[in-house]
């Protein structure tokens, strides 16, 4: 099913007193939580928010849909209401599907339609979210795995992957979705919820399982820098694992090659706006550029550096994150960084580069005919070659640094 739902038709009938303008699934970290959930934009006539936060908060216990920290989030403009909603939910395409319940039932009710059926609708969906669990023991198996910091998603192709990479393993759940699962004494204990105890964990190699080294590189010129980075890092290594303008779907298959070392995923800006982040953690992130295209669509330039530097958030401790301080709104995202930061821009005497640098932390600008790398008052001066793109071969430089002081963090 695809992640992001497009309703733009006109309503003709008087009687719609709303429309789903977009709903996107977030099948992974975003811009709004580190969990998978729901975000649509809505379209009214009237204020409709009360209704909506009822009808959705019924229609999930209903359908049996865990949900969690929702919010609707309302502006008028003229005679229109403009509404934000989201949510968390473990099932974002069913989370979706009961925003268009919602919606639909809503304008029945305004529209006087007696003979609109809920039930029924209601029915099809508790079907679906029942088919769509996962089994006790995948449960069991994940909490285990959240427990000791592994990361865990199901594949596409139905495979629960433990791990990343050449620290990955994966468990074909078919068995365990053939027969009922049943909840004993023996499988409650006191690990992560929702239950501590696994039939299948003691057979995982759990030593050896965990995240392989990540980087994370998005922005709108990212692809050509993360090739020419992934070229100079396999020269040193081997086993590195890339894939450039990466969809939500492509890097998660990236992350289950079982070859993989290092993974480098560049990823596509849209397909993070609108599905979120494929991974839980990276040792290195950086947000090189935003693609104008896609202002509108966020909301504003602040929205979209949001959505796009999510990585941020989940780079480790004891990684880096590259920002380019030119824009502003990456530059904000400065504050929320966990790690130690790489400010880069084309000057020296750019005001966040001077701050930084006076704190003791790394930058890297242009100077004449070469990149400067600078940290605290030393400095290492790269001339560039005759065919060099400067501002390229510093967002390489970049990410090579953040790249070495990760590792000898």
């Amino acid at each position: 099913m695809s992640s992001v739902v497009h309703h733009m038709q006109r309503q003709e009938s008087k009687s719609v007193s709303i429309e789903i303008v977009r709903i996107a699934t977030f099948d992974g970290p975003n811009g709004f939580d580190p969990r998978s959930g729901v975000l649509a934009h809505l379209r009214a006539g009237r204020d409709r928010s009360a209704a909506l936060r009822a009808v959705l908060k019924d229609a999930a216990q209903r359908i049996g849909l865990v949900i969690g920290n929702p919010r609707i989030e309302s502006k008028r403009s003229v005679d229109t209401f403009w509404h934000e909603v989201f949510f968390v939910t473990p099932m974002p395409a069913i989370g979706a599907e009961m925003v268009q319940y919602a919606v639909a039932l809503l304008n029945a009710q305004d529209a006087g339609d007696e003979a609109w059926e809920a039930d029924g609708r209601l029915w099809d969906l508790q079907k679906k979210r029942r088919a769509a669990a996962l089994p006790l023991q995948a449960l069991q198996l994940m909490a285990e795995a959240s427990a000791r910091d592994v990361p865990t998603f199901v594949r596409h192709d139905g495979l629960l992957q433990v791990g990343y990479g050449a620290h990955g393993h994966t468990v074909d759940l078919a068995p365990f979705r053939e027969r009922k699962s049943v909840l004993r004494g023996s499988d409650i204990g006191a690990g992560s919820p929702p239950f501590a105890q696994s039939s299948i964990g003691s057979l995982l190699p759990w030593d050896r399982l965990g995240a392989v080294p990540i980087v994370i590189v998005s922005g709108r010129t990212s692809a050509e820098t993360t090739a020419a980075f992934v070229s100079r890092l396999r020269q040193q290594r081997s086993g590195v694992a890339t894939v450039l303008t990466a969809s939500f779907d492509t890097a998660r298959d990236c992350l289950t090659d079982p070859s993989a070392e290092v993974i480098v995923l560049d990823l596509d800006p849209a397909d993070l706006l609108w599905r979120g982040l494929p991974v839980e953690q990276c040792m290195v992130s950086a947000l090189l550029d935003l693609p104008g295209e896609l202002v509108a669509e966020a909301g504003s330039r602040d929205d979209l550096a949001r959505a796009l530097g999510v990585a941020l958030l989940v780079t480790a401790p004891a990684g880096r994150a590259v920002l380019n301080a030119e824009d502003s709104a990456i530059l904000a995202l400065a504050e929320y960084a966990p790690c130690p930061l790489i400010l880069i821009a084309r000057s020296a005497e750019h005001p966040a580069l001077r701050a930084h640098r006076a704190a003791g932390g790394s930058v890297l600008f242009l100077r004449h005919r070469a990149v400067v790398l600078a940290h605290g008052t030393d400095e290492t001066t790269i001339l560039l070659a005759p065919d060099d793109d400067p501002w390229q071969t510093l967002t390489v430089m970049a990410l090579h640094l953040a790249w070495m002081e990760a590792h000898a963090a």
